[in-house]
């Protein structure tokens, strides 16, 4: 049953993927943030829903209001993916690696709607891709989704903070909002296409102020929040 509810979301998604990808295109740009500000929420939902993955979310107002964030998310799973969109960020501005450029579909819902590719593996270009985002931030406040720990963990387990996300948050003056996901890994672990039905807990955390931070307290700042995940996690 897992395996046939997973293809059934799989299709549901190219559906609308395909669909907001087209509609972002032909709008020129024009349409990519109130698209990307509301089709994500019930589209993350309902393939949740498809999967069979019951899904709680808590916190949800340390997400509302004016101003620029930093989401970051711990990952272990594709199906973060549509927890993280089923939180309805204002303005997503996502991060992903380059590598997903040539996945089907999702590539062109990335470049419809102006969000980043970051080639970890050059340093030049992934600091050009942070500071792209910061430039847009200025220009328009926006939601900055990225995994703290820069890719999907492969054990499960929380990898190490990078400091792409703290960065960003002093560049643009806003604050960290950590989002706790607890149970994605064991319904859909990294290797298996398959989602099996079970239940996900998704808490977003209130923000961290970075008006304190500077470059030389970034690593320490990363470490504290680290901890503070595992702690999290562990509850």
């Amino acid at each position: 049953m897992g395996r046939i509810r997973t293809v059934l979301a799989f299709l549901f998604s190219v559906v609308v993927f395909g669909t907001v990808a087209v509609a972002a295109a032909l709008s020129l740009g024009l349409l990519a943030i109130p698209l990307a500000s509301s089709w994500p929420g019930w589209w993350g939902r309902a393939c949740l829903w498809i999967a069979g993955v019951e899904a709680e979310f808590s916190g949800l107002e340390h997400l509302r209001g004016p101003g620029t964030r930093v989401l970051v998310a711990n990952h272990t799973s594709a199906l973060d993916v549509p927890l993280v969109a089923a939180l309805s960020p204002q303005a997503p501005l996502c991060l992903a690696k380059k590598e997903l450029q040539w996945f089907p579909v999702f590539n062109l819902v990335w470049w419809s709607h102006g969000q980043v590719f970051v080639d970890r593996r050059d340093p030049a270009r992934a600091a050009a891709s942070l500071a792209d985002v910061v430039a847009r931030c200025a220009a328009s406040p926006r939601t900055i989704v990225l995994a703290p720990e820069g890719t999907r963990s492969r054990d499960g387990k929380l990898g190490r903070f990078k400091l792409g996300a703290f960065r960003l948050a002093v560049a643009t003056g806003s604050p960290i909002v950590p989002v706790v996901v607890r149970g994605a890994g064991q319904l859909m672990p990294p290797g298996q296409w398959f989602t099996r039905p079970g239940r996900v807990t998704v808490q977003v955390m209130p923000p961290v102020d970075s008006s304190g931070w500077t470059e030389t307290s970034l690593k320490a700042a990363a470490a504290a929040l680290e901890d503070d995940y595992r702690r999290w996690l562990e509850g």
